[in-house]
């Protein structure tokens, strides 16, 4: 089922709009309409998609959102990979009741506390009939003017980490983006900064479940597919919104059942009676050289009677 994203045309007379560069306005225009968007406004944001799908570096994808941040345009929250574009609900309305209850159902997905709050608010503001009420005494309101590091980094400690020694770093577990490359080195052959970026964008995408990224890329390896095969594994997983491993092994079943009903009453009968032209030729012949035969053979008995009856009668 196709799914459309309004876009006013009044767009272009937007100040805002009309003072952005050429690659901040691509990538606007991405936040708005890609295959990820909801109704509610909030969504997960993939690194590794939006610089493939938009041709954008990741650096030029991430100075852009701070841009946006600091204008009060979107909001991110790093820790879950979630985006929220700040003006959704005001021009893609939610008055419709087939509209409104698709965000309430959306409502529950979202993992960022203060972006549900901020759309809850925002719907009541604006008379949109949703039924996701916030708690009593809930006035949670979230500040737009982040700081830059925000958005990529995490917060610095108050304490420096300690240098660990020589003992520690030899004995220091191996991290997930270097076992992600193990397993691709085993499987598919030797890696290259491309691959690499690519494993590190895929364990973005599942919140650093190793896991379920190593199971996309057995999947493919069985197939005796390349390394692009488990990429599109993985993609269409996270259209499902699919992150664990318990959720693949029910869709998983889910196919299997899905599979079963369609085929197990329409098992193909054996059609009796039913012959093809050379086998019908061929038996054709067979008969009619046997026919033949016969014939002879009866020709042959019919003369061999006549000289018995004759040699009997010189006899006598």
């Amino acid at each position: 089922m196709a799914i459309y994203r309004q876009v006013h045309t009044t767009i272009w007379k937007d100040d805002w709009i009309g003072e952005l560069s050429l690659t901040e306005k691509a990538l606007w225009f991405y936040l708005l309409t890609n295959d990820r968007t909801t109704q509610c406004g909030i969504y997960d944001f993939s690194w590794r998609y939006a610089t493939f799908e938009t041709g954008i570096s990741r650096s030029d994808i991430q100075t852009t959102i701070e841009k946006f941040q600091s204008d009060g345009k979107v909001a991110f929250n790093p820790k879950n990979n979630e985006i929220m574009i700040v003006n959704w609900l005001k021009y893609n309305s939610a008055r419709s009741p087939k509209v409104a209850p698709v965000i309430d159902k959306e409502l529950k997905e979202v993992k960022t506390l203060e972006f549900e709050s901020e759309v809850i608010k925002k719907c009541e503001d604006l008379g949109y009939p949703i039924k996701t009420k916030l708690p009593d005494g809930n006035t949670l309101s979230i500040p737009y003017q982040y700081n830059s590091d925000t958005i990529l980094q995490p917060s610095p400690s108050s304490e420096p980490s300690p240098t660990p020694s020589a003992a520690e770093k030899g004995a220091s577990a191996t991290t997930p983006l270097q076992e992600l490359s193990e397993f691709y080195q085993k499987n598919f052959g030797l890696t290259n900064p491309t691959i690499e970026q690519d494993l590190e964008y895929s364990l973005d995408d599942f919140d650093g479940n190793v896991e379920i990224v190593e199971e996309a890329m057995k999947r493919a390896a069985r197939d005796q597919k390349g390394f692009r095969y488990a990429l599109g594994i993985m993609k269409k997983w996270l259209a499902k919104n699919i992150k664990t491993m318990e959720q693949v092994k029910a869709e998983d079943v889910q196919f299997e059942n899905n599979q079963a009903n369609k085929f197990g009453n329409n098992k193909p009968q054996k059609r009796a009676g039913i012959m093809p032209d050379w086998l019908k030729e061929q038996k054709e012949a067979q008969q009619s050289g046997q026919a033949v035969t016969a014939h002879s053979n009866r020709i042959s008995a019919d003369e061999a009677e006549k000289i018995r009856k004759r040699l009997e009668e010189k006899l006598k």
